[in-house]
């Protein structure tokens, strides 16, 4: 595939995550998992939302043996940051014009946000380009299991009994509802289905950089 093919099929992907993380985030029914353990060690540590994030990422897909380059690490930070910026735009335009307090609109801006998200990670890995942070990490789990379905779930299993572990330590739940649960069982599940559907570069679980002595 050629570069400048690649990078469109990259800013659709981007853009389309980010609109889905928006649309969850103005649905405001739980955040993604790894949003809300994000969300969860601020107020414990001293770091922003999505510094804690990255961290824990490039940590977690270290000890799974996923392997880096320094400069793959600096342009997955500069594709995070700019990922942040999309979902702040998404966010303020979906607040002045579909922000809605009808349970059945925001069940319905949750139900699509997770379609686009597994929409855009389905095409982001056909890409074989550079990843989000948190996107390495859910590849070394679907490496491990052959499948996005089981390792998608064990994957945000870990965010999920941060954001758990830290909520019952507070006594006050921050971040996590009932999208958080919809989201870690379907999004894994939706990214193998569309990933039969959506043919860019068909992916590969054994060409995932991850070491196979696991």
């Amino acid at each position: 595939m050629g570069v400048q093919r690649v990078n469109l099929w990259v800013v659709l992907s981007i853009s389309l995550n980010a609109l889905g993380n928006s649309l969850m985030i103005t649905a405001n029914l739980g955040s993604s998992p790894w949003t809300s353990a994000g969300q969860n060690l601020v107020s414990i540590m001293p770091l922003s939302i999505g510094s804690a994030i990255n961290v824990s990422s490039f940590v977690l897909s270290y000890l799974l043996k996923v392997r880096f380059t320094l400069w793959t690490i600096v342009k997955s930070i500069v594709l995070s940051f700019v990922f942040g910026l999309f979902i702040d735009v998404f966010v303020f335009l979906l607040g002045l014009i579909f922000a809605s307090e009808n349970i059945w609109i925001r069940s319905l801006y949750l139900v699509i946000g997770i379609n686009f998200i597994a929409i855009a990670l389905s095409i982001h890995f056909q890409c074989n380009s550079v990843y989000l942070p948190l996107d390495y990490l859910l590849q070394a789990f679907a490496k491990l299991k052959k499948s996005y379905t089981v390792g998608s779930i064990l994957c945000m299993s870990i965010p999920l009994s941060i954001s758990t572990s830290i909520c019952l330590f507070q006594h006050h739940v921050t971040g996590v509802g009932i999208g958080t649960i919809v989201f870690v069982l379907g999004v894994g599940f939706l990214i193998d289905r569309y990933n039969q559907v959506i043919f860019i570069n068909k992916p590969s679980y054994s060409s995932m950089k991850v070491d196979d002595s696991l």
